[in-house]
This record gives structure tokens, C-alpha cells and sequence, in this order.
């Protein structure tokens, strides 16, 4: 200590004190550091700093059950703030709000008291403890009642190309690793030598302490700095590598141009060859949406596709597909699916209803029947205008095919309601459809909804989303395109999963779509959060991303998870996008999740060794550790 200079000694005393006096400072700066560091803010560097003050409870000699409530309440105003977008879609949501932040908010809580464990009685330094905890965590809510990565930690760096490129490896779950990683180097650094020096003369007690310890001694923070000083060098030389891979791929390729719509001059690229145009608008959405108002928004988002169309032919480039975000091409006429159901059965067979019955208020199955042709009939001749009008302006004698979102309604004994997305083939024909598999939460479905009538009755009108059976691979010219809609890339596995699967069936996508409705959220972070995840995506997947959003961020992603270009959320315009193929393996479409989960499984056998401490009695204080373990 005595080469550090008297200020700073003054200030690592004052952090002393007030830690071991009072938990909300140090709670409340943590949270701060960690909304600072994301979206809106987005100040990124506030990531590497921002769980400092957290882990200074691990270091706390006691954390009594009300300092693990305020450390509660804390985290739970944090994740309030952060998902605050979600009440804008109906106002039964602000239950559904609270109700998340208060789930999120526990994560924190419980890494803090894990973390104490693992330092009183792991052989592995608290300091690699820590991340390997954290990322156990992040796996649980991954997958815990559906999952969610949204705002996962390691999205705070998406602006920071290098440090991103790991995801290739271990997901977003690398990324946090090495951030939380840093984290725990510079508060064993900071907190571990002020309580080193305390805890000898400090009298130490477990009372009122869920976790049951005192304090260890300690270990070597110039051994946690070195270590994390070379993981985040490592991680950012291994991310400049992987992105000299990739420009040297586009410089043997044709050049990336900045096609878009909004403002200013378009400037024609070499490359002749067809492009993709993602159509973003920012059209109002409300849960009772009429007819009326499904038309308008289709006959918005037709206009913006012809003026596309009319950029496309100012460049002599014809439009290979057009994409339309989530639902906006229903316009009052959902697609009726010809195809079998997943259980085999005729999906396009119309509900019997006791319409067989001698009652003539009631239709028969064959009027039914000519009713679903007839609007089948419709739905097609439509989608061929739209193509028809879009080659008039191009002056392209095919095409283009459609990629749209669209509600698609099985007819059957029992309806299905599907969230889809349309492959339109350039003659009207629907060649395929993806129906959306991972739902959300309280948007699309409620858990145990069966069996709580009383909740039924406050779910505003049409919600209710049966999910799709999997994955689609959608031709487009010589290009295999992966679609998804909304939250699933949001959800990481969801989209890792898929193109897996279709890589396995031979069927490897060249790119990956996601047409969103983001709406919803008034154009709040929320958005900015699903762009995130969405660049992870495609570091983890060395796909481009491409995404057509209402009200969101209609972006072109490349394989590095750079945004190449995006419209503002309220913007209305389009993204002219060049297809360049990126060729490098990701590992992580082949290792998946395990590393992560292995973390999870730390995470068990830390929550187990806790348990079984506090079980043990402790009778004779002189039967305890120096470190705090009792002896077994």
C-alpha cells in the first residue's frame, strides 16, 4: 500500500467504510453504471467498471437478509427503467412490466449471494467464481419459462466491433464472461485488500447472513488483473483478426453500398446484381386493430415499396425480394394455409360447428369451403398486383419474390391463429411459410391461462398465438434465406438453433430475415435492445442479418454484427442490400450452448455447497475455518 498515493488510500478507506455501514450507495452505483453502459446511453465503457460496486457485498464481512432486500429493490428499479417500453402496448401490460422486472431483478441478487458462498468455500479465486456465475445465470434465464437474451450484459459492447467476435465461439455468453471477468480483476483489486486488512482485527459474525460466511483470506489481485488483462487482449486481438477476415472476404467481392432511402443522394454501385429490400415504416399499432386500419397500413407500406422499387430502377438493379416487417401485409386478408396441420389432418378443412345440422341460419361445409377459396383467390391475386406494379416500375420481367409478414389462420376443427412470414413466389404463389415458434410472454400468450379464468377475462381482444413446428429454408434466387419474427432473435438460441437445423438437414441459409413489429414499444429502448441481440446473432451465426421493422430498427447486419445501415425507428424508407456471403465457421453453431451450461452446473454445485453449509450446525465457533468453511 504504501506506493499508492495518500488520495487514493483516503478514497479506498472511504469505500471501507460506507461498504461495510451502508448498502445503497454501492447498490444504487452499480445500477447506474449498468444503465449508463446500454441503451439509451449507451456508454459503453461503464460495462467494465459497472458491477465493481456490486461485488463489494461478495467482499462484505456480513450481508444480512434486509441488505439482500434493498440490493433487491435496487435491481428491480434498474430492470424497471430498462423495460419500462413494454407497458406502451396495452395497459394491461404495466402488470406484465412489473411483474418481469421484478424476475430479472432477483438474477443480480442471487449471483451476490452465490458469490459469497463460492468465496467462503470454492477452492476456485472468486475472482474466476464470478464470471463463471454470472454466465450460469444469464444460461438459466435463457431458457427459464421460455427464456430471454435480451440485455444481456455482453450486448453492452455491440458498438465495439473486436470485443464482440467471440460471440463466434461461446455466444453473447462470451462476451459477458470476459466482461464480468474484468469486473471481478478490478474490484479484487479494490475491495479485497481493504477487507484483508480489517477483517483480521474486525470480530466477524454469520448472524442474519443467508449465505452463512466470514471472510476468507484473500488471494492475489495482481494474479486476477493479469489474467483478466490478457483474456480481454486476447478477446480483442482474436475480434480484429476475425474482422480483417472479414473485409479481405468483401475486398475479394463486390464493394458494400449505402443504399438508403430517407435523405440524400443514392450513389450507383458496380455490382449489377439484384438486391434485397427490407421496407421499414413507423405505423401506430394497437391491440384492436380493425380491418380499416390493417388496409391503410398496407397500402402505407405498398407505397414505400414502389418508391423503393422506383431507387432500384434509378440504379438499373432489379429488386430480387422485398421484405415487409411483421404483420403488415395482412391487411385485413390473412393467408388461409392449403397444407396439412402438423398432425396430418386437413388444415384447410373448415370447423364442423354442428353445421351439418338441419339448421338453415347456419352455412354449410361447402359454403364454407367456396368462401376460403374465394378468399384465397383474393389473397393472390393481390400479392401478384403488388408484383405486377413493382416490375412496371423496375422494368425487370420477373419478380420480385415477397418475404413478408402476414397472420395466417388454419381452418380446422380447432383454428389456429400463426405470427407468419410469407414466401411469395413472383407469380402470387405462396411457396412457403415460417410460423413463428417462440412466442412472447404475456404479448402472445399468458402461462396457465387454461386454468385462470379470471385472467382471461382482462386479455384485450385477438391475443392468442398458437407457435409453429420449426425452422424454413426460403430459396430466393440462388440464396437460402432463414426466416424469424420478432423476439426470436431476441432469444439467441431460438435463431442458433434454427440455422443449425437447417445446416443439418442441408439446408445452410446464406442469410437470415427477421421481419419485427416494434411498434409496440413507442420507440423505447426496448428497440435498441433487439437490434443488440440481433448483432450477436450474427457474430454467432457468421450470417448477415437483415431485419424489416415497424417502428423498429430496419437494419442490414453484416456477419461481424456491424450495421452496414438501418433507418432511424420513426423513419420511413428502405435498405437496398447487397448479398455477400460470409464463409467463416462459427463454433458456436456447432458447440451450442454447453460451455454456458456447464457454467449453469457450477452454478448448481455452488447453490448445493451453500445449502449444505447452512444446514451444518454451528455449535462451537472454534470449529470453524480460518477461511469461514466449516471443516469437513
Amino acid at each position: 500500500m504504501s506506493n499508492i498515493s495518500q488520495p487514493l488510500q483516503a478514497l479506498r478507506r472511504w469505500s471501507q467504510q460506507t461498504l461495510r455501514h451502508s448498502v445503497w450507495p454501492w447498490a444504487i452505483a452499480g445500477a447506474v453504471a449498468i444503465w449508463l453502459a446500454q441503451p439509451p446511453c449507451r456508454l459503453w465503457p461503464f460495462a467494465w467498471i459497472g458491477l465493481v460496486p456490486w461485488i463489494g457485498f461478495v467482499f462484505r464481512e456480513s450481508l444480512k437478509r434486509r441488505d439482500y432486500a434493498k440490493l433487491y429493490l435496487v435491481t428491480t428499479l434498474l430492470w424497471a427503467v430498462t423495460m419500462q417500453g413494454i407497458r406502451h402496448a396495452h395497459p394491461a401490460m404495466y402488470v406484465a412490466w412489473w411483474a418481469l422486472a421484478a424476475y430479472l431483478a432477483a438474477y443480480p441478487v442471487v449471483w451476490i449471494g452465490l458469490a459469497r458462498v463460492a468465496r467462503a468455500h470454492s477452492r476456485i479465486p472468486i475472482w474466476l467464481m464470478l464470471p463463471i456465475l454470472w454466465v450460469g445465470l444469464e444460461w438459466v434465464r435463457n431458457h427459464f419459462l421460455t427464456g430471454i437474451s435480451a440485455v444481456m450484459l455482453g450486448h453492452t459492447q455491440a458498438d465495439v466491433a473486436p470485443m464482440i467476435q467471440i460471440a463466434d465461439l461461446f455466444g453473447s455468453y462470451g462476451v459477458s464472461f470476459v466482461v464480468v471477468l474484468a469486473n471481478a480483476a478490478l474490484a479484487v483489486a479494490w475491495w479485497q485488500p481493504i477487507n484483508a486488512e480489517t477483517s483480521v482485527s474486525a470480530k466477524s459474525s454469520s448472524d442474519g447472513d443467508p449465505s452463512g460466511i466470514k471472510v476468507p483470506s484473500p488471494s492475489s489481485p495482481a494474479i486476477a488483473l493479469t489474467v483478466a488483462a490478457t483474456v480481454v487482449l486476447a478477446t480483442y486481438g482474436y475480434g480484429s483478426w476475425r474482422l480483417n477476415q472479414a473485409d479481405t472476404l468483401l475486398a475479394m467481392s463486390q464493394p458494400l453500398s449505402k443504399n438508403r432511402t430517407a435523405a440524400g443522394s443514392d450513389s450507383v454501385p458496380n455490382n449489377p446484381a439484384g438486391v434485397i429490400a427490407l421496407i421499414g415504416r413507423d405505423e401506430p399499432i394497437v391491440f384492436e386493430q380493425d380491418p380499416k386500419r390493417e388496409q391503410e397500413i398496407f397500402t402505407a407500406y405498398f407505397r414505400e415499396t414502389i418508391a423503393a422499387a422506383e431507387r432500384a430502377a434509378q440504379q438499373s438493379r432489379p429488386l430480387t425480394a422485398v421484405v415487409w416487417p411483421e404483420s403488415m401485409f395482412t391487411g385485413g386478408l390473412p393467408f388461409l394455409p392449403e397444407t396439412s396441420d402438423r398432425s396430418g389432418n386437413n388444415a384447410d378443412r373448415p370447423p364442423d360447428n354442428g353445421s351439418n345440422r338441419p339448421d338453415e341460419t347456419k352455412p354449410s361445409r361447402s359454403e364454407i369451403e367456396e368462401v376460403l377459396a374465394e378468399n384465397r383467390q383474393h389473397f393472390r391475386a393481390r400479392a401478384a398486383e403488388v408484383q405486377r406494379q413493382i416490375r412496371q416500375v423496375t422494368g425487370q420481367p420477373t419478380g420480385p419474390d415477397l418475404i413478408v409478414g402476414c397472420a395466417a389462420v388454419r381452418y380446422a376443427d380447432v383454428p389456429e391463429v400463426h405470427c407468419a412470414c410469407l414466401h411469395i413466389t413472383d407469380d402470387g404463389q405462396v411457396a412457403d411459410f415460417y410460423a413463428k415458434k417462440h412466442l412472447v410472454m404475456f404479448g402472445e400468450y399468458i402461462p396457465a391461462i387454461d386454468w385462470l379464468p379470471w385472467v382471461r377475462s382482462l386479455v384485450p381482444p385477438g391475443m392468442g398465438v398458437t407457435p409453429g413446428d420449426g425452422p424454413r429454408a426460403m430459396r430466393v434466387a440462388d440464396q437460402i434465406v432463414s426466416p424469424n419474427i420478432c423476439i426470436e432473435t431476441a432469444v439467441e438460441r431460438v435463431t442458433i438453433n434454427q440455422v443449425r437445423d437447417l445446416i443439418a438437414s442441408g439446408n445452410p441459409p446464406d442469410q437470415i430475415i427477421n421481419v419485427t413489429n416494434d411498434g409496440w414499444f413507442n420507440g423505447t429502448s426496448i428497440v435498441e435492445h433487439h437490434l443488440r441481440a440481433a448483432q450477436l446473432v450474427a457474430v454467432g451465426s457468421r450470417r448477415p442479418l437483415l431485419i424489416a421493422a415497424n417502428g423498429g430498427p430496419t437494419a442490414w447486419i453484416d456477419g461481424s454484427g456491424r450495421i452496414i445501415e438501418r433507418l432511424r425507428n420513426d423513419e420511413a424508407g428502405s435498405i437496398l442490400v447487397d448479398f455477400h456471403p460470409d464463409n467463416r465457421p462459427a463454433a458456436y453453431l456447432t458447440l451450442g450452448e454447453w460451455p454456458a451450461g456447464l457454467a449453469a452446473l457450477a452454478l448448481l454445485a455452488t447453490a448445493i455447497q451453500g445449502h449444505r453449509h447452512r444446514q451444518k450446525p454451528q455449535n462451537t465457533k472454534g470449529n470453524r475455518s480460518p477461511g469461514g468453511a466449516t471443516p469437513t
